[in-house]
């Protein structure tokens, strides 16, 4: 990150964005460092809420991370106690509790010391790899393979564990639906099944089986995605594994799946049936053997899972659905012969016309530099050519006024009359508010207005009302990220107004979309939809 705090430097950023999709083990980085640091994995740097999918606010994400994070541990213990996986989390928060010096009471305490202690055993790890390739000495060399044979024996034994596809993509955060990820990793095991009948050994390169699939699917970023998922990965009765040759180029082979009929049940060799999971079985865990494991087993069956809570669950899916953060770099006026401004249209000059959407704000504020002896004539000039390279609206700008210079004329030196770093308005003509190219979501006039409260394309899969034209969530709308949209489709509003009324309410309805603020929020507040105002309880 601090290589991006250079460009940005270069490049005079002063605001920079990100989308947090990061994952390790299957677990959103997002909701495991929300809950226990209370903030996302870039928050070590500086990034903050920036907006939500869903119409999840900033007001929302703080509460949600604050009830994932104020979760007591004993009433987590109490909560699972009549459920199968009470033992083993009883014994996960025991064990670390024992191994802390401090009182663990949160759950937020509880991650901050398990994330703590594995990023203790990277070090360590690190620092014995240093320490053995550094003239050891006997004792040193002996532990040196001790690890070494540790390391080999757990490669091998990760090796032979296998997921099945259909778990695979049941973790992947993909545009495609499951059935397009199914029938791509088809054809690529039946491409694979055709080369080694062909050649009987050898695998092939990625860049040959992407062409052999290429000849029945035309989408090469799918082919490229289940591409890279595709190791140590069972689909139907084959398995598919990646590997790198000893021209050190990617190549993906195929092994059939022993069912134990095969010729070394036959000579009454032990079977090393590959595992479905990565994982080890409930029953196989113990506490403080791999750190890894008792994170993903918290992160699964208490901030995922967590049984019989709808605020938790609900808080978990509001930081899941929130993925953009910003980060603002301050502004610093440099010590040299030159000054600096920020130059902006007034309001009232774009949005004259007062038809636009409510959610399209004004356009940032431009930097523009200039020499000490710059006038105000050489300032009117650099804001033309500054908004003029940068909105299409503005190619023909003409500024006439500039708001904070009172009385100056055009000839008059601005040093000592507007301070370096201020934020000047500037009054223009010129301006074509009829182009198509005036927003910066295109020259398309369309409307957001989605139960969840959204009201601007927030990323996520929408679908329009063939009736009202109004654009929408899916998944608010009931219709399944793995489903596809229907050829005709009326939204809830439009059907109330051409159809006979519902008898059942509206929290009955299967279309019927709770919204965050419902739980997260101490008060009721106005919700509306439409013509129709709803007072959420």
């Amino acid at each position: 990150m601090d290589l991006w705090d250079r460009i940005s430097d270069l490049l005079r950023a002063r605001r920079i964005s990100v989308e947090d999709v990061s994952k390790k083990h299957d677990m959103a980085l997002r909701l495991l460092h929300g809950a226990a640091y209370g903030h996302t994995w870039f928050g070590r740097w500086g990034y903050k809420f920036c907006r939500g999918s869903y119409g999840v606010s900033e007001k929302n994400y703080d509460r949600a991370i604050e009830i994932l994070s104020s979760l007591e541990l004993d009433k987590v213990i109490q909560d699972f106690s009549e459920r199968e996986q009470w033992r083993q989390i009883k014994g996960i928060i025991q064990h670390y509790r024992d191994l802390s010096e401090s009182q663990l009471v949160t759950m937020r305490d509880l991650l901050k010391f398990v994330l703590t202690i594995k990023s203790r055993s990277a070090v360590q790890n690190k620092l014995v790899a240093a320490t053995s390739s550094s003239a050891p000495s006997a004792s040193t060399q002996k532990n040196a393979i001790r690890v070494s044979f540790h390391k080999k024996g757990s490669l091998k034994e990760k090796s032979s564990k296998c997921k099945r596809f259909t778990s695979v993509i049941g973790h992947m955060d993909s545009r495609w639906p499951p059935k397009r990820l199914e029938y791509a990793a088809e054809v690529i095991v039946d491409a694979l099944k055709e080369h080694k009948s062909t050649f009987s050994h050898g695998g092939m390169t990625r860049q040959d089986l992407r062409d052999a699939a290429r000849m029945h699917i035309g989408d090469t970023g799918l082919l490229d995605y289940v591409l890279k998922s595709m190791n140590n990965v069972i689909f139907g009765s084959h398995i598919v594994r990646r590997s790198t040759n000893t021209a050190r180029i990617l190549e993906y082979t195929i092994e059939v799946v022993d069912n134990g009929k095969g010729a070394e049940a036959q000579r009454g060799k032990p079977q090393h049936q590959p595992q479905p999971d990565a994982l080890p079985d409930d029953d196989d865990l113990v506490p403080g053997t791999d750190v890894y494991n008792d994170v993903v087993y918290l992160y699964n069956n208490v901030l995922i899972n967590y049984p019989d809570s709808e605020l938790l669950q609900l808080a978990t899916q509001v930081v899941l659905d929130s993925k953009h953060f910003v980060k603002d770099r301050p502004f610093k006026d440099e010590d040299d012969q030159l000054l600096r401004f920020f130059c902006q249209v007034a309001p009232g000059l774009i949005d004259a016309d007062q038809d636009t959407l409510s959610s399209e704000s004004l356009p940032a504020s431009e930097l523009v530099i200039l020499p000490l002896h710059a006038t105000v004539l050489d300032l009117k000039q650099a804001v033309e050519r500054a908004l003029r390279d940068t909105y299409c609206i503005l190619d023909k700008l003409v500024v006439t006024d500039i708001d904070n210079l009172g009385n100056l004329e055009d000839g008059d030196v601005l040093f000592g009359a507007l301070e370096s770093g201020a934020e000047i308005l500037v009054r223009a003509s010129g301006i074509e508010l009829d182009s198509k190219l005036r927003h910066e979501g295109g020259a398309e006039n369309w409307i957001v207005r989605c139960e969840c409260g959204a009201q601007d394309d927030d990323g996520e899969r929408m679908v329009a009302c063939d009736i009202c034209e109004v654009w929408q969530h899916t998944r608010c709308c009931g219709i399944d990220d793995s489903e596809a949209v229907p050829p005709l489709f009326v939204c809830p509003g439009c059907c109330a107004s051409i159809g006979p009324p519902m008898t059942m309410t509206m929290t009955e309805s299967p279309l019927a979309f709770q919204n965050c603020d419902d739980l997260l929020l101490d008060s009721p507040i106005p919700y509306e939809y439409g013509n129709d105002i709803a007072l959420l309880p």
